[in-house]
């Protein structure tokens, strides 16, 4: 078997070794992309992930930008140093993530982060400077290989954790640099292949490249436990998260952290009566429910207290197959609760899986069911669609006649947002909101810390008696009743309820914001109104970044260089807002229907990149005559598509809900598949057209495509928060219908 094809052979101009070569690394360094995800979500918060995500693809269009402003720089280094450059660079990237986790050292750390990134995209230009005949195999095996890198993150992440996926990243740069090498370079490629390699199997081994949960500078919650005597019992990585069973100490029982957040108690009856006195085990006490279904149960309290309460069935979904596992695994310490007759536990999105059942329950129940962990999307995908007001009457209708919903949530301000979502719920339903406020009690136990409220939302209202029974019971137990329709209703929902003033008057008139949430808008914890304060950073740098595209498009424009003045570089930019638009939108829209999120987001990139891959590598052989004659006709045909699916999917969506996983995947891909094959068109093709003048200029679309994929992430992030993800479908269609202008004039001007 050779490792290095014939030299000869070839696609275009383009020999097959390269195409392989750029597979490889575009592979490796999606797949860095998603476990840095995973490791930064350990580390940090989940804006950091968005963060990631930005400075990644910022480091891609700076090593374009660098082959741009410094030609020789690009020919010095060439293709084979720049990709073992990108492995050193992971390497020590990695080193100092893991052994700088300790010290608050953010600014450095994402330098770093971006020198792989820098390498990857001076290779890139390089690469299609040098055959941009070819441009379209060549954005095909980029595309592909991306796509494949996104595939097989999952199983990596599962099998080898965040650490040893970002080494394996290493290793597949280096190899990627084989492909490329020719002569006396091979050697300096075999030496970082050797260095890859040993770093990963010597840690696949070993471990001695790992985050210590207990000395992370940022102040997470398993810092503090692990610190007051805590001790990790056992640690598991994946691709949702590292999940983390921690022994609190001093007879507490044991408790789940899942990236470090908040923890989820693991109950034991040697913890009776500590657990017994949660307020999320009210609802269980006083309506003793038979038929219980449970939203993210964690490490299985939820399960517990709907077995203290008699209940006959439990379904419990939980998203986090780790914590399943732990729980299982523990199953001594537990009294075996999941493997009880009345208990079945499904790993699955919550919401997603209920929708898909045919049952009425007695109890619906999400406890704090947000933990920190995210995936891939990063910020503008790490809210999910449980808190919304199409949530709120996916569970009222899967309530039985006198069922009800309970939720425990985290602080006041998070009750007073449940209560307008589930007044806009109501509001859907026909309810005016003083006749949904009778649907409603809530409390407080203002002995943690913070105050835990737990809010009722009943399917049919509830009566005085309910209120004043409830209420007896709630203080008996130490909590503070501040909603009980008929008896207390404390400011300022009084008004609403005595009819002076609509709960939409008081949202309009509140300092954050509590407006519902929906699953257009589905950031039930952004109480900022406006723009959040911790992505201005972020969107400074966007504005930055596009107006010194802006600058140099104009210079160049003035001085009338080459393809410039016919505006591919204003093609190159909206072409990297319009894909990264519909993508994050696509992803967003498909995440409620497949289900498991992790699963769901891949499942959409792959289709995307292997699907644009692919239509750009048949545009070679099937339509290039086509696309020469009528360049913009892809762009134009991505508008018309992007609106067409977005007019079909909530009904093709809601037709296959009910089939299996793997049904569900297929219908989202074929329905995704046309777009992504159009979307796979534009780019080649326009590298293939400046490439007619000199490597120069593609070097520069490439900088451009990525600054302004940079710029187009943040610009939907802002929007999904602002104004909705049905805002970003129109910035993604509106990039595509200017692009198809600029297209028809340069055609035009060319013919």
């Amino acid at each position: 078997m050779r490792l290095i094809p014939n030299f000869g052979a070839s696609l275009g101009d383009a020999p097959i070794q390269r195409l392989l070569g750029a597979a490889i690394l575009s592979a490796s360094a999606l797949l860095l992309e998603i476990a840095l995800t995973r490791l930064f979500s350990l580390i940090f918060f989940p804006p950091y992930v968005f963060l990631i995500i930005s400075v990644a693809i910022l480091g891609i269009g700076i090593g374009a930008g660098a082959a741009t402003l410094r030609p020789i720089l690009a020919r010095q280094i060439g293709l084979t140093l720049g990709s073992s450059a990108a492995a050193l660079c992971t390497i020590l990237l990695l080193l100092f993530a893991v052994y700088g986790s300790a010290i608050d050292m953010q600014i450095p750390l994402l330098i770093l982060l971006a020198l792989p990134y820098v390498c990857v995209g001076l290779v890139i230009a390089s690469l299609f400077s040098a055959h941009a005949s070819a441009s379209r195999v060549l954005y095909m095996s980029d595309l592909v290989g991306a796509g494949c890198g996104a595939l097989l993150a999952i199983p990596l992440l599962n099998r080898f954790g965040a650490v040893n996926a970002i080494l394996l990243t290493a290793l597949g740069f280096s190899v990627a640099g084989l492909y490329f090498s020719i002569g006396r370079d091979r050697l300096a490629v075999i030496i970082c292949i050797g260095i890859s390699g040993l770093a990963f199997t010597t840690n696949v081994s070993s471990s001695f490249l790992d985050i210590d949960s207990a000395k992370l500078a940022t102040e997470k919650p398993i810092v503090g436990a692990l610190a007051d005597g805590g001790q990790v019992l056992q640690t598991r990585w994946d691709a949702f998260a590292r999940t983390t069973l921690v022994d609190p100490g001093a007879g507490r029982p044991l408790r789940i952290y899942v990236d470090g957040g908040a923890a989820s108690v693991m109950p034991t009856e040697s913890a009776r009566r500590d657990l017994l006195g949660d307020i999320g085990f009210f609802p269980f006490a006083t309506e003793q429910p038979e038929r219980v279904f449970i939203i993210g149960p964690g490490a299985g309290l939820d399960v517990w207290f709907a077995l203290q309460s008699n209940a006959q069935q439990i379904y419990a979904v939980e998203v986090n197959a780790a914590s399943v596992e732990l729980v299982d695994a523990w199953r001594g310490y537990t009294g075996a609760l999941y493997d009880r007759p009345e208990v079945e536990v499904i790993v699955d999105d919550g919401r997603s899986a209920l929708r898909r059942s045919q049952a009425k329950y007695d109890l619906i129940y999400l406890s704090q069911v947000v933990t920190l962990a995210a995936e891939r999307g990063g910020y503008a995908l790490s809210e999910n669609t449980i808190y919304t007001e199409e949530a709120f009457s996916d569970y009222l209708d899967h309530l039985a006649a006198d069922g009800q919903i309970g939720l425990k949530l985290y602080d006041e301000i998070t009750l007073t947002r449940a209560v307008s979502t589930a007044l806009a719920a109501f509001r859907r339903r026909g309810l005016d909101d003083q006749q949904a406020l009778r649907h409603m009690m809530a409390f407080i136990d203002g002995e943690s810390s913070p105050p835990t409220p737990l809010l009722l939302i009943g399917a049919t209202a509830y009566s005085e008696e309910d209120s004043l029974v409830l209420g007896a019971i709630a203080r008996d137990v130490g909590f503070t009743p501040v909603l009980l329709p008929h008896v207390l209703v404390q400011p300022p929902l009084d008004s609403v309820a005595g009819g002076a003033e609509s709960f939409e008057a008081i949202v309009a008139g509140s300092d954050a914001d509590i407006s519902p949430a929906t699953d257009n808008r589905p950031y039930f914890f952004q109480f900022e109104k406006g723009i959040p304060a911790s992505l201005l950073p972020l969107v400074v740098v966007a504005a930055a970044v596009s107006a010194a595209i802006f600058l140099v498009i104009a210079h160049q424009l003035r001085c009338g260089v080459g393809a410039v003045q016919r505006g591919y570089s204003p093609l190159f930019a909206l072409l990297g807002v319009g894909f990264i638009a519909l993508e994050i939108y696509a992803i967003q829209q498909t995440r409620l229907f497949l289900g498991h999120p992790t699963i769901a987001v891949t499942l959409a990139l792959v289709t995307f990149l292997v699907g644009g891959g692919v239509g750009s590598g048949l545009s070679q052989v099937i339509s290039s005559d086509l696309i020469e004659r009528r360049p913009q006709l892809a762009t134009a045909v991505v508008v018309i598509l992007c609106v067409i699916w977005s007019l079909l999917w909530p009904a093709l969506s809601a037709e296959f809900l009910a089939e299996r996983f793997t049904a569900r995947g297929i219908i989202a891909a074929l329905s995704l598949l046309p777009l992504a094959l159009c979307m796979g068109l534009p780019f080649p093709q326009a590298l293939k057209r400046v490439g007619g003048d000199t490597g120069h200029e593609v070097a520069l679309g490439w900088c451009v495509n990525g600054l302004m994929t940079v710029v187009g992430s943040v610009a939907a992030v802002v929007l999904s928060i602002t104004a909705g993800f049905s805002a970003v479908l129109w910035l993604g269609a509106a990039a595509y219908l200017l692009a198809t202008a600029i297209l028809a004039i340069v055609h035009r001007q060319d013919g």
